[in-house]
């Protein structure tokens, strides 16, 4: 099954796309740990571009690839060019919450998730790309 749809970027669409998203990846993944482990990647990838892209609108895909044994997430802005897997993610999160730094969790998080994370630019968009591989 492919998905692909666009939304208006902002947080008020958030729950709309999670859960056509949670759709998808319970048709592949069982374990609700899992589940809610992409769950948080996939909203902290929307939150970061309706922050900071500037976009107005997302494109967001998913999909099953076979020949990977993955379920694979594109996530398409028209924002500024800014690509998150060049920010350094190092996170102490043992540190105690005021001495952290604010900012980066979210893309920590997500790479940390994800079995592997890929930019690209393309025709001034931003692609981020997203894989989980099924167990």
């Amino acid at each position: 099954m492919m998905y692909c749809k666009e939304f208006s970027t902002g947080r008020e669409v958030l729950p709309q796309i999670l859960n056509e998203i949670t759709e998808i990846i319970t048709m592949y993944f069982k374990d609700p740990v899992i589940i809610n482990r992409l769950k948080i990647a996939v909203e902290e990838i929307l939150v970061n571009i309706f922050d900071y892209s500037g976009s107005d609108k997302v494109y967001v895909s998913c999909g099953y690839l076979e020949y990977e044994n993955a379920l694979r997430m594109e996530f398409v802005d028209e924002g500024e060019l800014y690509n998150p897997l060049e920010k350094d993610t190092e996170v102490d999160i043992n540190d105690e919450i005021d001495d952290r730094q604010i900012g980066g969790l979210g893309i920590f998080l997500y790479t940390t998730i994800m079995d592997e994370m890929a930019y690209n630019s393309d025709d001034g968009k931003n692609h981020l790309i997203a894989v989980k591989k099924l167990q």
